[in-house]
C-alpha cells in the first residue's frame, strides 16, 4: 500500500483553522472505484473538497479531519441552500456534468459544476476524460460547446461578485424598476412606507429599508389597501405620518361619515389622514355602523373595511378604554392624556367666563407650549353666537384647557362637555333663557342697568366698571365710535323666513329683520351686549341678565314748577321734533334741523330738572355733559362734540350741556383760544339735528352769533313762596313710607330761603336721619336739617365770615350754630 499526498488545500480554503494542511489518498493495486458526486445540500463545500473521488481514499481520512468536517457540517447547513441557488438563476437550464480526473490514481468522476470543491470563480477546465493514465484524447465539439471561454469566465466572475456585494434586496429593487408587478390585484393589508424626495425634488414612495432604491413605478404603493407613510422633507427630516386609504369604496365611506374634519378634511380622490388620526377615533362608531350596512353584500370591500376597523381598535385601545370608563362610570373622571377623547368636533362645552355660564362649540384643538417648549395644555378653537351690529353669526374664541396630572373628576375641570356636566339640564335652561333675552336686545334698546360692566383691554383681560343707571344697547354705534373693539361675525346660514326683531322702544326709524335662533344657537349666544353707559360716559359690554326695562316717569313734567305757558310751549316743540314726518328745512339741506333751548337763571330753580322732565315726557335718552367733559382745547372740543352729537342724533336723545357759559360767552379780540372754542361750538351746533338744552347763569355775556341759533329761551327767577311750597310737597311725597307733616308744617318749611336743589338735599338728609333713629320722618327733623342749611347760606352771604377755629373765636357763636344744640 502506498500513499499519495496532496498539499496546499488549506491555502485554497483560506482558513488554517481547519487543520487540513494535507490530505491522504490511498490506492490499492492501482485501482479505485469511483465515488458518486457529493451534493452541497448534504455535505459542506469544504468537506466535499477533502473527500477523494475514490471510495478507498475517503475511508482513510484522518480522525482529525473527520471531527473538523462534522463540526463544519452544522455551521454550513443554513447557508447551503442559499449557496446552491445563488448562482443558478430561476429557469436556467442545468449545466452538463464536468468530468474530472484524480491527480494520482487516474480515476475519473462526474461532478456538477460548483459542487466539486473547486473555486467557482476559477473552474478547472480542459481536463479530458481518458481510459488510461497515458492517453489524452482530443476534446469533442460537444465538450467545447459546454466549456466556458476566458471572456465568459471574467463576465461570470464580475456578475457574481457584484451580486454578492449588493445583496438580494438590491437585485429585487432593480427588478421592480424594470417592470411593474404582474399581479395588479389590491392587497388587503397595511403597508409601512416612507415618502421622500429625490435629487430632482420629486417625491416618491419606498419601503422602510434604507438599502432599497427609488422605485421606477410611482404608483406601486396603491396596490395596498392602506399605507402608513412617513413623510420626510427635503432635508431628510421626518415631517409627518399619514394613513393613505386606497380602496375607492372606503374613501367614499370616510368622506360621507367624517367629511370636512377640522385641520384634516377628507378628499374622496386622495384620502390622507394625518397622525395622530383623531378623526378615526371620534368617528369610529359611525364608521362601523355605516360601513357594516354599506358593505354587507360586497365581500372585498367588507374585508377591507374590517381591516380598517381592526386597526382602529388596536391603535386606540388605551384611549377607547379610558373614554368608555369615563362616560359610563359612576364617577366620571379622566386623565389629561385622554381628555381629547371627550372633545370631538362640534362638541358643545361649558365653562365659566366672568362668572357667567357660557357654551361654546369646539371646532379643533391643538397643544400649547410655553417659551421653553414645555407642554402647558390644549388650546380649544371654539365658536359662539354674537352680533356685530349688522348680522347675527358665529365668532371665534380660544379657550385654554390647562394640563393636569393624574385622573381628575369632570366636575373639577374648568371646561367640560355640556352633555357630561353634572347639572346639564339646569345649565341648558339657564343658557336658553339668557339666549332668548339676548335675542330680544338686538338693535337699539334703552334700558336700565345695575351691575358690573366690562370692556376688553388692549392686551388681555377685562377692565371692570360699576354701572347704575340707564344704558343704550347699540352694537352698530359701538363698532363705529369704539373701533378698537370692533369685530365681524360669520353670518349664519338662512333656513327660515325672517321675522321682525323685538324692540322695546320706539325711537328707531327702521326695524331690522333677524332670523330666529334655534335652541342650540340661543344657548351659545354671548353673555354680554354692547352699548353706552350715560352715567359712565363709556362704551361697555353689559351682562344680559342685568338688563331691565325702564320705568318711565311721564308725570314728572306735570310736577315741574314752571310757568304753564312756557311748559306748554316746550311740550309742543319737543313733541313735534320727535315725530316721524318731514318738516321745515333750511335752504341748505341738513342745516338747522335741531331744537336748541337755552335755560338761563340762578342755580337751583329747575333748569336741569326741566331737561330731565322733557326726556321722560318724550321717553328719550338724556345725555348730560358739562364743559369739563368737552375739554378746554379747540381740537378736543371739536372731536368730543362731534362724537356726542353723533350719538345723540343716532339715538334721538335729549342733549343737555350744563354750565355752557364758556361756549356761549362773547368772543374777545385778543383771546384766540376761547374764540376758537366758540367758533367750533357754533359750527357743530348749526348742523345738530337733535334736541339740545343749554344751561347758563350769565346770559348777559352771550355772543351775538348764538342769539339767532336759539329756538326757545326760558328764563328762570328765584323761587317764590308758592313755588317753594310746591317743591316741598313734591319731594315729601316721594319719601318711602311718607312724612308725618301737615299743610302748616309745609308752609313753615317754605319760609326758609332755599332753592329747589337745596330742598331736595334737605329732604334726603332728614330721611337718612329718621332712618338712623328708627322713626318716621316728621317736621322736627325736616326743620333741624333746614336750619342747618339756612345758617350755612347766611354764612356764605355774609360780607365777613367767622372763622370759629381761629384764636379769639367765640364759643358762643360756635354753639349757636351747632346742629346738636
Amino acid at each position: 500500500m502506498h500513499r499519495h499526498v496532496r498539499h496546499g488545500m488549506a491555502e485554497r480554503q483560506g482558513s488554517g483553522r481547519l487543520g487540513l494542511g494535507m490530505q491522504v489518498w490511498p490506492s490499492i493495486k492501482g485501482r479505485c472505484m469511483p465515488l458518486l458526486p457529493v451534493h452541497s445540500l448534504f455535505v459542506p463545500q469544504f468537506l466535499s473538497q477533502t473527500l477523494s473521488a475514490c471510495l478507498l481514499c475517503a475511508t482513510i481520512t484522518t480522525i482529525h479531519c473527520v471531527l473538523q468536517a462534522y463540526h463544519s457540517i452544522y455551521t454550513r447547513d443554513t447557508m447551503a441552500p442559499a449557496a446552491a441557488t445563488e448562482h443558478v438563476p430561476n429557469g436556467a437550464p442545468a449545466q452538463e456534468p464536468v468530468k474530472t480526473k484524480c491527480c494520482h490514481c487516474k480515476c475519473t468522476s462526474t461532478e456538477t459544476n460548483g459542487v466539486n470543491g473547486h473555486d467557482e470563480t476559477k473552474p478547472e477546465v480542459g481536463r479530458a476524460t481518458t481510459t488510461n493514465g497515458d492517453a489524452k484524447p482530443q476534446d469533442t465539439p460537444e465538450d467545447k460547446k459546454d466549456e466556458p471561454t476566458q471572456t465568459d469566465k471574467k463576465t461570470d466572475t464580475d456578475t457574481r461578485d457584484s451580486a454578492t456585494k449588493d445583496g438580494d434586496a438590491d437585485t429585487a429593487a432593480t427588478d421592480d424598476k424594470d417592470k411593474a408587478p404582474e399581479d395588479q390585484t389590491m392587497k388587503c393589508e397595511f403597508k409601512h412606507l416612507d415618502r421622500r424626495y429625490d435629487e430632482k425634488d420629486e417625491h416618491y414612495f419606498t419601503e422602510r429599508k434604507t438599502e432599497i432604491d427609488k422605485p421606477a413605478q410611482k404608483d406601486w404603493w396603491r396596490l395596498y389597501a392602506y399605507c402608513l407613510v412617513k413623510h420626510y422633507n427635503h432635508h431628510g427630516e421626518h415631517d409627518s405620518t399619514r394613513l393613505y386609504v386606497n380602496p375607492q369604496p372606503l374613501r367614499q365611506l370616510l368622506r360621507d361619515v367624517i367629511g370636512d374634519y377640522p385641520s384634516d378634511p377628507i378628499d374622496v380622490d386622495d384620502v390622507q389622514i394625518e397622525a395622530p388620526f383623531h378623526s378615526l377615533f371620534h368617528y369610529r362608531k359611525q364608521l362601523e355602523t355605516e360601513g357594516s350596512r354599506r358593505f354587507a353584500d360586497e365581500a372585498e370591500a367588507f374585508e377591507q373595511f374590517n381591516l380598517l376597523m381592526d386597526w382602529i381598535k388596536n391603535h386606540f385601545e388605551p384611549e377607547i378604554a379610558a373614554y368608555e370608563r369615563c362616560i359610563s362610570g359612576e364617577t366620571r373622571a379622566i386623565s389629561y392624556e385622554h381628555a381629547w377623547t371627550l372633545l370631538p368636533p362640534d362638541t358643545i362645552v361649558h365653562c365659566k367666563i366672568l362668572d357667567q355660564d357660557r357654551a361654546f362649540r369646539v371646532r379643533r384643538y391643538y397643544n400649547e407650549f410655553d417659551d421653553h417648549a414645555n407642554l402647558v395644555g390644549m388650546t380649544l378653537s371654539c365658536r359662539y353666537i354674537d352680533f356685530d351690529g349688522e348680522d347675527v353669526g358665529t365668532l371665534r374664541s380660544h379657550l385654554t384647557f390647562r394640563k393636569y396630572t393624574g385622573v381628575v373628576q369632570l366636575s373639577e375641570l374648568d371646561i367640560v362637555p355640556l352633555h357630561l356636566h353634572e347639572d346639564a339640564n339646569g345649565i341648558r335652561e339657564t343658557l336658553l333663557a339668557r339666549g332668548r333675552k339676548w335675542e330680544k336686545h338686538l338693535g337699539q334698546h334703552y334700558v336700565q342697568y345695575n351691575g358690573l360692566a366690562v370692556i376688553k383691554k388692549e392686551m388681555q383681560g377685562y377692565a371692570r366698571f360699576g354701572v347704575n343707571g340707564r344704558v343704550m344697547i347699540d352694537c352698530a354705534t359701538f363698532h363705529r365710535l369704539a373701533a378698537d373693539h370692533s369685530f365681524t361675525v360669520k353670518k349664519l346660514p338662512s333656513s327660515k323666513p325672517k321675522v321682525p326683531s323685538l324692540s322695546s322702544i320706539k325711537f328707531t326709524s327702521e326695524t331690522k329683520e333677524y332670523e330666529p335662533l334655534t335652541d342650540e344657537q340661543a344657548m351659545m349666544t354671548n353673555a354680554t351686549v354692547r352699548g353706552y353707559s350715560f352715567t359712565n360716559k363709556r362704551f361697555l359690554e353689559f351682562f344680559v341678565d342685568k338688563l331691565e326695562p325702564i320705568e318711565w316717569n311721564t308725570s314728572c313734567f306735570d310736577g315741574l314748577v314752571l310757568d304753564p305757558t312756557i311748559k306748554r310751549t316746550v311740550q309742543a316743540l319737543v313733541s313735534n321734533h320727535t315725530r316721524e314726518r318731514p318738516g321745515f328745512d333750511d335752504i341748505v339741506k341738513g342745516k338747522g334741523q335741531g331744537l336748541v333751548c337755552v335755560l338761563h337763571g340762578p342755580p337751583g330753580v329747575g333748569k336741569t330738572l326741566t331737561a330731565e322732565c322733557v326726556a321722560e315726557y318724550v321717553q328719550r335718552p338724556l345725555y348730560m355733559v358739562s364743559s369739563g367733559d368737552l375739554g378746554c382745547v379747540s381740537s378736543e372740543l371739536d372731536a368730543q362734540l362731534t362724537n356726542i352729537m353723533d350719538m345723540t342724533a343716532t339715538w334721538r336723545a335729549v342733549l343737555l350741556i350744563d354750565e355752557a357759559d364758556v361756549f356761549l360767552e362773547q368772543r374777545a379780540l385778543h383771546d384766540l383760544h376761547r374764540n376758537a372754542m366758540v367758533s367750533v361750538f357754533l359750527r357743530v351746533l348749526e348742523y345738530y339735528t337733535g334736541i339740545l338744552f343749554l344751561t347758563t347763569n350769565r346770559v348777559t355775556t352771550f355772543d351775538e352769533a348764538f342769539k339767532s341759533r336759539i329756538h326757545i329761551p326760558i328764563r328762570y327767577t328765584d323761587l317764590t313762596f308758592e313755588s317753594k311750597l310746591q317743591i316741598w310737597k313734591n319731594f315729601c311725597g316721594m319719601v318711602p313710607g311718607g312724612v308725618d307733616i301737615d299743610e302748616r308744617g309745609l308752609e313753615r318749611l317754605a319760609e326758609h330761603d332755599l332753592n329747589g336743589r337745596q330742598i331736595k338735599n334737605a329732604v334726603k338728609a332728614a330721611e337718612s336721619l329718621a332712618s338712623f333713629e328708627g322713626v318716621k320722618l316728621d317736621l322736627a327733623r325736616l326743620l333741624q336739617v333746614t336750619k342747618i342749611q339756612s345758617v350755612f347760606e347766611k354764612d356764605l352771604s355774609s360780607v365777613t365770615g367767622v372763622d370759629y377755629t381761629a384764636p379769639g373765636g367765640r364759643v358762643r357763636d360756635a354753639d349757636r350754630r351747632n346742629m346738636f344744640l
